[in-house]
């Protein structure tokens, strides 16, 4: 197969491939496909730990096909990616004053949240993963997931626009 052959396959399809035969050509494809929202997401999650958490995930992917159970290879990448940030040995997930931080007002906003809003917050908005999945990779019910979001925004955007603004109130002067 040429590697244009592994466009028309979906990422189960193509990953069954790449462990049948060993073609790299099918495994790259793969990556790429995957490589940029992962590595996104995991700097956001854990800068630190972002470069050998993506190691692991893709040497376990190259080792031995995971068990899907069901689920989409994209979500399980995301549940896996997820796992080996929380089990990840140095990992702090809040900011530490002197750590590097980006220069993008937005990623610093995202990097002041609570774990679990930064996490549902990426999930959804730059993985596009729907809400039901990221409630599958937090273990959360759905109510509870969109909960979270919601606070998420709302203190995103506060940390982003400052404290909503409230209306004058005029109190009569009584004379």
């Amino acid at each position: 197969m040429f590697r244009k052959d592994f466009q028309h396959l979906d990422d189960e399809a193509l990953l069954e491939y790449y462990h049948a035969t060993r073609n790299l050509a099918a495994f790259r494809q793969l990556y790429a496909r995957y490589k940029d929202t992962l590595y996104r997401y995991c700097t956001q999650m854990n800068f630190a730990g972002a470069g050998a958490v993506l190691e692991e995930l893709w040497r376990n992917l190259l080792e031995r096909p995971p068990e899907l159970c069901g689920r989409l290879l994209r979500t399980w990448l995301f549940i896996r990616a997820d796992r080996l940030l929380r089990n990840y040995a140095g990992s702090d997930p809040e900011i530490q004053p002197g750590d590097p931080t980006p220069d993008n007002p937005l990623l610093n906003g995202l990097q002041q949240l609570p774990r679990i809003e930064r996490n549902i917050l990426l999930l959804h908005l730059e993985c596009q993963m729907p809400l039901a999945t990221v409630a599958d990779i937090e273990r959360l019910s759905l109510k509870r997931c969109r909960e979270h979001y919601q606070r998420g925004r709302e203190r995103l955007d506060e940390i982003l626009h400052g404290p909503k603004r409230q209306p004058w109130r005029i109190e009569e002067v009584c004379v």
